[in-house]
């Protein structure tokens, strides 16, 4: 598959052809996702206007996006501390042993 693959996607009753950068089911995995929340969304509000329901998504999507970055962030740092925690303790286990055989 080239890098520049076209991929035929439906989001709120449209199709787009989209470049799929490589990975198809990639792009028709996010195409989903966006169809969904716009769907969800237009179920929930009072209007018609293809456009808003297109940003409110936008922002549900980043919303979520930020979320899972932000929880990623965290881990990260718990990763790293447990990590400096682990290297602490070897480090005391190798002064232990060199002070037991020396």
């Amino acid at each position: 598959m080239s890098a520049s693959s076209t991929t035929e996607v439906s989001i709120f009753g449209q199709t787009y052809y989209i470049q799929a950068g490589g990975d198809e089911d990639q792009a028709r995995q996010a195409a989903n996702l966006v169809d969904k929340k716009m769907n969800l969304i237009a179920s929930q509000v009072l209007t018609s206007d293809r456009f808003r329901v297109a940003v409110l998504a936008a922002l549900h999507l980043a919303d979520e996006f930020l979320t899972v970055q932000n929880r990623l962030v965290g881990l990260e740092q718990g990763v790293a501390a447990k990590s400096d925690r682990l290297t602490v303790l070897l480090d005391e286990l190798d002064k232990a042993d060199e002070a037991a055989s020396g």
